[in-house]
């Protein structure tokens, strides 16, 4: 073969080899390129979870935690009221005195009888020693000393009735009598109420049952305003009503400053998870409905799997996940419906 013969062969030779290059260059590429687009394009979210808050408004009353109608025990006139309307009182402070001077004047006679039989009933004690009277004698003497004490201890707590005092400290209302005024056993004269502290009353359905043990807090507002006040759950009913399927709560909350008052309905909010409970909120649109529940797409490796998920609560636009998803979870919120278990996905953006 000569030299120019030679040339020519070499040539063709590294023609080839650039072109069998270019053509295995292409097709890698082509590849590469054909493994992309195969690929789904789906928006994802990176859940984090939060603390779960998850009430419920239910209304009710405020009461007073302690609350009594003072009432008068015997019929009597009123001599002298010792309080204010709508003042603070103490307990034990006197608040209504009636007219005792009939009580008074049969103690004075009872007094003058009682020391006239304790004078006979020592002086036969003295001869009964010495058996100069019979012991009948003085056993008249001795049965009459005492029937007089017990004459003037009734009339000690018939004058005691006289004298009406608050049995607990609070504030007094508006008094229905005036001096003067002749009441009677079991009338109405004026309501004390313990307003330290009130009583907050609502009844919840019975699947929240176990929301409201006693020690738990819940929050509520009066409708008056928009503030909120904290009260701690202190009992439950103990039965449900069979009618509502409801039971009731009563809770207790500090009243210092008096701006809660009994009568005042309220907004009672309970929270109807535990304190320690956390959730995982979603678009609406990320969430799979089935007969056996809810799904989400989750995204691991570049695929898309199918996760089966426990709602919380849900609305238009959100739903809380209370199961089923990890912090630093992957899930698919566009391209739902395009998907499958196993399907190969491309993420171009992440909410």
């Amino acid at each position: 073969m000569n030299k120019n013969t030679l040339n020519t062969y070499l040539r063709l030779v590294a023609l080839s080899a650039a072109l069998l290059g270019c053509s295995t260059e292409a097709a890698d590429s082509s590849g590469q390129n054909a493994s992309q687009v195969n690929r789904l394009p789906v928006d994802v979210k990176v859940v984090k979870a939060s603390p779960l808050v998850q009430e419920e408004t239910v209304a009710g009353s405020i009461l007073s935690n302690k609350e009594v109608k003072i009432m008068s025990e015997v019929a009597k006139k009123v001599v002298a009221i010792s309080f204010r309307d709508g003042s603070h009182v103490n307990k034990g402070q006197l608040l209504y005195k009636l007219d005792d001077s009939d009580i008074l004047a049969r103690l004075k006679q009872a007094q003058a009888e009682l020391s006239l039989a304790e004078l006979n009933e020592g002086r036969l004690a003295q001869l009964l020693k010495n058996e100069s009277v019979r012991q009948e004698e003085y056993d008249v003497a001795a049965t009459k000393l005492q029937s007089l004490t017990a004459s003037k201890e009734i009339l000690n707590v018939e004058l005691s009735k006289t004298s009406i005092h608050a049995p607990f400290s609070g504030i007094v209302g508006i008094t229905k009598v005036e001096i003067g005024s002749l009441v009677s056993p079991g009338m109405p004269l004026v309501t004390l109420h313990d307003q330290e502290n009130v009583k907050i009353e609502f009844t919840v359905p019975e699947k929240y049952i176990d929301h409201v043990k006693s020690g738990k807090k819940i929050h509520f507002a009066p409708s008056s305003n928009n503030e909120k006040f904290t009260a701690k759950i202190s009992a439950t009913e103990s039965g449900i009503d069979i009618q509502s399927r409801t039971i009731t709560v009563h809770a207790i909350a500090s009243n210092g400053d008096g701006a809660l008052r009994p009568g005042m309905s309220a907004r009672i909010y309970l929270s109807t998870v535990s304190d320690d409970a956390k959730g995982i909120t979603l678009p609406t649109e990320s969430l799979i409905p089935s007969a056996q529940g809810y799904s989400v797409f989750t995204v691991k490796n570049g695929l898309a799997k199918m996760t089966s998920v426990t709602l919380g609560n849900r609305n238009e636009s959100e739903a809380l996940i209370t199961s089923g998803l990890n912090d630093g979870d992957t899930v698919m919120v566009s391209n739902i419906l395009r998907s499958g278990d196993g399907t190969p996905v491309q993420i171009v953006s992440t909410k």
